[in-house]
C-alpha cells in the first residue's frame, strides 16, 4: 500500500467513529484482530511509514526460517506463539516492528521480555558504525497486551507505537456482519451478455442487455490496448467507472423515486450514475470482458447497518479489494480503496461474510 495514494489512517478515523456515532448505540460485537492486522495498525498509526518500504518477513520467509528467527534471534521459547507479524527495513536500518500472538497475557509478558534482551543485542549491532541507529534501538521498547500479544517496537517514536498498538484491537477488530437488508443486493445477471461477449453473437440478447454490452464494448475500446497488463487494464477500468458516474443522490430520497437501474450496469453506462451495486456490478463486467478476474462483494458499512457492496480483484494470485464508489469522482492520486488490504477495508467502517470472502492480504497494490 503507498502512502502517497492513502488518507492517513487518522483521517479514516474519525471517520469510522462519526459513521459509527450514525449507527446504532450498542457497538456490535467483534472479532478480534489477527497479529498482522494488529501490526499493520501499529505501524500506519505509530510509525507513519509505508509497508512498501519494509520486509514482510511473517509472508517473505519460510515457516522453518521464522521460527528460527522467533527462537534463535529473538529468544522466544518454541511453540510459544500462534499468530506473527514481523516487518522490518533491513541493511543499515534498525526499524523493526513485530507482534506475536501468545496464549494469555502472562505468556505475552514473558515474550516482551525476551523482545527487550533482543533489543539489547540488536543496539550492539549498530553500535560504532551507525550511531543514530544505535540510539533508536536504544530508546525502543518491547510491550504486551490484555490480549496476549508481545510487541517489539524499534522505530523514532516506540511511545506513540506501543499506544498505537494497545489502540489496535479496538480499532481493528472486525464488526459482526449481519446484512443489513434495506436494499435489495441481488447483483444484476451478466451472464447472457458475457456469453454474447464471448461468442460474438449478440442475437439472442434483450434490449437492455444488448445495450449494456454495446456500451460495455465502447468503453473497453476506448481505455485498453492489447499491450496492457492485468494490472494496467483494472487501473484503466476503474479510472473510467469512477470518472463516468456520480452517486445517485436519489437513493436518499425516502419517498422511493429512484431509478432502479441506478443498482446495475445499465443506469451507470447509459445514465452516468448508480448507487454501489451500480458502481460493483459495472467494474465487474468491464473486468470480466476484459478477462481480469474479479468479484463483487455484497456487504455493510457504518457497522453493518447499510447495505454496501464493492469488488475484488486477484493479481499474479492475490487478492485485492477495490471500491470504486467510495473513490467515486476521485483521480487516481487521491484513490483510498484502489487495490487494498482487507485491513483497510475493516478500518474504513467495510463489514462482510469473513469467512466466505477471500482475504486481501497483499501490501504491493497489484503492482507486484
Amino acid at each position: 500500500m503507498r502512502l502517497n495514494l492513502r488518507k492517513t489512517a487518522a483521517v479514516f478515523l474519525a471517520a469510522v467513529m462519526l459513521l459509527a456515532a450514525c449507527g446504532s448505540a450498542e457497538r456490535p460485537e467483534s472479532e478480534p484482530p489477527s497479529a498482522r492486522s494488529v501490526a499493520w495498525y501499529t505501524i500506519y498509526s505509530g510509525c507513519d511509514r509505508p509497508l512498501a518500504d519494509l520486509e514482510p518477513v511473517h509472508e517473505t520467509r519460510d515457516a522453518d526460517t521464522i521460527a528460527y528467527y522467533l527462537t534463535e534471534v529473538y529468544g522466544l521459547e518454541d511453540g510459544s506463539w500462534s499468530d506473527v507479524a514481523i516487518y522490518r527495513a533491513g541493511g543499515t536500518e534498525a526499524f523493526e516492528i513485530a507482534v506475536i500472538r501468545t496464549e494469555n497475557e502472562k505468556t505475552a509478558k514473558k515474550a516482551a521480555e525476551a523482545l527487550a534482551d533482543y533489543i539489547e543485542v540488536r543496539e550492539g549491532d549498530f553500535t560504532g558504525y551507525e550511531p543514530e541507529q544505535a540510539a533508536i534501538v536504544h530508546g525502543s521498547k518491547a510491550a504486551y497486551s490484555p490480549q496476549g500479544d508481545a510487541a517489539l517496537l524499534i522505530c523514532d517514536d516506540p511511545d506513540t507505537a506501543e499506544n498505537a498498538f494497545l489502540a489496535a484491537y479496538d480499532e481493528m477488530a472486525r464488526v459482526s456482519f449481519t446484512p443489513p437488508g434495506k436494499d435489495d443486493m441481488t447483483p444484476y445477471d451478466t451472464a447472457a451478455i458475457l456469453s454474447a461477449w464471448d461468442s460474438g453473437d449478440s442475437s439472442g440478447l434483450g434490449e437492455k442487455d444488448a445495450a449494456i454490452l454495446d456500451m460495455a464494448s465502447a468503453v473497453l475500446d476506448e481505455v485498453l490496448t492489447p499491450d496492457m497488463t492485468d494490472c494496467e487494464r483494472e487501473r484503466a477500468i476503474y479510472q473510467w467507472v469512477t470518472g463516468h458516474a456520480v452517486y445517485d443522490q436519489d437513493h436518499y430520497d425516502k419517498l422511493g423515486r429512484m431509478d432502479p437501474d441506478s443498482y446495475n450496469p445499465y443506469g451507470l453506462l447509459k445514465n452516468g450514475k448508480a448507487v454501489c451495486l451500480g458502481f460493483a456490478t459495472t467494474f465487474q463486467l468491464l473486468m470480466d470482458m476484459a478477462d481480469v478476474e474479479c468479484v463483487t462483494v455484497v456487504g455493510a458499512s457504518r457497522g453493518s447497518t447499510a447495505d454496501h457492496a464493492w469488488n475484488m480483484v486477484r493479481l499474479d494470485g492475490k487478492w485485492y479489494c477495490a471500491d470504486p464508489t467510495w473513490d467515486v469522482q476521485e483521480g487516481p492520486e487521491q484513490w483510498s480503496y484502489f487495490n487494498v488490504t482487507s485491513d483497510w477495508m475493516t478500518l474504513t467502517d467495510h463489514q462482510w461474510d469473513y469467512e466466505t470472502v477471500p482475504d486481501a492480504t497483499a501490501e504491493d497494490g497489484g503492482q507486484a
